[in-house]
C-alpha cells in the first residue's frame, strides 16, 4: 500500500496507493488505484550522536523521558547532598569514590539547583529536543535565578 516516502525540507511526505476493489488487489493491477499523499511537518534535531525526528501534530505519542538527563540530575543531587551533609569532604573525594573526574562531579552538582519546572519537563519528556545531558552540563551556562534558567534551556 505504501507507494513512496520522501523526506522534504518541511517534513515527510507519504504516498499510499489504495486499490479500488479487493479483486483488483488480488490480481495485482494498479491502473485504477487511488493515490493518497500526505505531508507531515517535521524537523530533524541533533541529540549528541543521534538524530531525532520531531514530528509536529496533536496525535504524537507521549514523549519519552531522557534517561541520561534524569540520571545526571539524580547524581548531581546525590553528590550535592553528600557534600552538604558532610558525607564527602570534596568533589575530589566523590570523584575517587565514583571513578570519575572531579570536574565532572562539579558540573553535575550544579544540576541540584535546577528550577523545578525544568526538572518536571525533563522527567515527563517535554524538554526541548536539543536539551541533552551534555548540553546541560557543558554548553549551557545556568544562572541562579530559576526564570533565567528556564529561558536559558528553552523551557517556559
Amino acid at each position: 500500500m505504501v507507494d513512496r516516502v520522501d523526506l522534504i525540507d518541511s517534513g515527510i511526505r507519504i504516498s499510499l496507493k489504495l486499490p479500488n476493489s479487493i479483486t483488483e488487489e488480488q490480481h495485482g493491477t494498479n491502473a485504477t488505484a487511488l493515490t493518497i499523499t500526505r505531508v507531515f511537518p517535521m524537523q530533524i534535531r541533533r541529540r549528541g550522536f543521534e538524530m531525532r525526528l520531531v514530528i509536529q501534530g496533536s496525535r504524537a505519542p507521549a514523549p519519552l523521558a531522557d534517561l541520561a538527563l534524569i540520571k545526571a540530575i539524580a547524581r548531581g543531587r546525590q553528590w550535592s547532598d553528600d557534600l552538604l551533609a558532610g558525607r564527602a569532604e570534596s568533589a575530589a573525594v566523590i570523584a575517587r569514590r565514583e571513578g570519575v573526574l572531579p570536574n565532572y562531579v562539579r558540573r553535575l552538582t550544579r544540576l541540584a539547583f535546577l528550577a523545578p519546572r525544568i526538572v518536571e519537563a525533563i522527567a515527563t519528556g517535554h524538554q526541548p529536543a536539543e536539551l541533552t545531558a551534555k548540553a546541560l552540563t557543558e554548553r549551557i551556562e545556568l544562572p541562579l535565578i530559576w526564570s533565567e534558567q528556564e529561558r536559558a534551556v528553552g523551557i517556559g
